[in-house]
């Protein structure tokens, strides 16, 4: 190796012979400390070791966090030495606890790679698995075994293992979404811009683009366009090396004949293979409406008519319902006397929405704008509007203007969790302009619901077109544990609203 440098200023060189090729890292100064630029590489290989832990290791970290909270537990609050029923011993309790809590987060899908990938779905998940392991535990102790375990000893035990676990979760969550995952795109440039368009709108942050390949034989016309990479089955053996977890296959190269010649050594490199329409539905929680045919929704197996959800989904909005007015009654009065104060008008405000199924009904609202806002036409609500008073600003933005649609929930005619209810006039013209835009209407509005947490508020046609993507999401996956991870993110969007 010769390496030839400049000293000075006057132009001479010194030359080095016989040294040794050698790797040198680079150092860059950050603030008055001089850190280097591989930790951030090893937190990437952490976040990538991270999200390839088997559910086997995340069982036996669970068992260990429970072992130390159950026997914490028998340390603080040791069972008394005379009961009417016999207490379970320590070496009993340590299995069944154990079970118990490997069982429910079986059931609540803990141990799945989706769940360490939003903190919303480690809460919920952990959350959820706590309470049926508790109830199975208690199950198993009094009606099998016929003996008991202190309420406290059982609150201290879980409380360990909530915060025990949710807390590896969430520093495996932050190791996760340090590592950038790799993606190709396996199909037309055009493809490949539209999501480097994604990425510049921050949609796809924890995604890197390699590049896009194609399946064609012929390579030279392409071969100088920026980001291609050649041919699909040149770049198999690259895989590792170029980092590519993810490949999105275009519609063209879907459906090559030939396709299953590089589809296959592509997972056996343990890539994952999706079309652009089911990549979007995993990475952005979104359906792509463009994307989609009306046999879509043949195929997408949508819950809407499901009874016992339907009885599950009515029970929940009544008991929360009921328990929101309760504990927001002292605030109604508050708001009433500072909306009259404002300007004199009234405090409720009433307009006509469409519900499930097409039908209209009223839907209630504290008053937020002037009284001459729209003088009977609907007019689309935007960034600064000077329509809105200043209290109902601070309403809009801490969300308490929405606090009557409670009625509209004990009523029936809304739930609290589903797509937003639009006027009538906007949902004709929409209905014009974007496809599928009625099907939203298979469920009940709601107060809430995916689109509204996964989107700004609508202004505009193309607006409402995202969120209708975000709605079918919602009706494909819809299920009791989507709607808990809705009500947790709302309730944060109410916190931060409120601040």
């Amino acid at each position: 190796m010769r390496v030839q440098a400049t000293v000075g200023g006057d132009g001479a060189t010194a030359s080095v012979s016989s040294l040794p090729d050698i790797a040198i890292t680079p150092r860059f100064r950050v603030g008055r400390r001089t850190r280097s630029p591989s930790w951030d590489h090893r937190l990437r290989a952490l976040g990538r070791v991270t999200l390839r832990i088997p559910p086997s290791s995340w069982m036996l970290f669970d068992i260990v966090i429970l072992a130390v909270g159950v026997y914490s537990a028998y340390l603080a609050f040791p069972p008394p030495g005379r009961l009417a029923t016999p207490h379970v011993a320590l070496w009993q309790a340590l299995p069944i606890f154990a079970c118990s809590c490997i069982a429910a987060s079986l059931v609540f899908g803990l141990y799945e790679r989706e769940t360490i990938l939003s903190r919303t779905r480690i809460a919920t998940r952990i959350a959820l698995t706590s309470v049926a392991a508790a109830i199975l535990t208690y199950t198993v102790i009094y009606v099998i075994m016929y003996m008991t375990v202190g309420r406290r000893v059982a609150a201290l035990a879980f409380s360990i293992f909530v915060v025990g676990g949710g807390s590896i979760r969430l520093v495996a969550w932050w190791l996760a979404h340090k590592f950038q995952w790799g993606l190709l795109i396996v199909g037309p440039r055009s493809l490949y811009e539209s999501f480097e368009k994604s990425q510049q709108q921050g949609i796809l942050n924890k995604y890197r683009l390699v590049g896009y390949s194609s399946v064609e034989n012929d390579l030279q016309p392409k071969a100088r366009e920026a980001g291609y990479l050649g041919s699909v089955e040149q770049q198999i053996d690259q895989f590792e090396k170029l980092g590519i977890t993810d490949i999105v296959v275009g519609d063209n190269a879907a459906r090559d004949p030939l396709a299953m010649d590089w589809v296959v050594p592509c997972l056996q490199h343990g890539c994952r293979v999706t079309t652009e329409a089911i990549f979007h539905e995993t990475a952005t929680g979104q359906i792509l409406v463009d994307q989609i045919s009306p046999s879509w929704f043949l195929f997408a197996d949508l819950k809407v008519h499901c009874d016992e959800r339907a009885t599950l989904k009515r029970a929940m909005d009544l008991t929360l319902a009921v328990l929101g007015l309760l504990l927001s009654a002292p605030l109604w009065l508050a708001m009433a006397i500072v909306i009259k104060l404002g300007d004199r008008g009234p405090v409720f405000y009433s307009q006509t929405r469409v519900g499930k199924h097409g039908e209209v009904f009223r839907l209630y609202k504290f008053r937020t704008m002037r009284t001459d806002a729209e003088n009977g036409k609907s007019v689309w609500c935007a960034p600064n509007d000077p329509r809105i008073t200043g209290v109902g600003r601070f309403l809009r933005k801490s969300r308490l203007d929405e606090l009557p649609q409670l009625l509209n929930v004990l009523f029936g005619q809304m739930s609290l969790i589903g797509p937003r209810p639009e006027r009538p006039d906007i949902v004709e013209d929409l209905f014009r302009k974007i496809p599928y835009y009625t099907e939203r209407h298979l469920v009940k509005p709601g107060i809430t619901g995916w689109a509204q947490i996964s989107f700004r508020y609508g202004s505009t046609v193309e607006d409402s077109k995202r969120k209708l993507q975000f709605d079918l999401y919602y009706l494909k996956h819809m299920c009791f544990e989507l709607d808990l991870i809705i009500l947790f993110r709302t309730v944060g969007t109410f916190l931060k609203g409120s601040c």
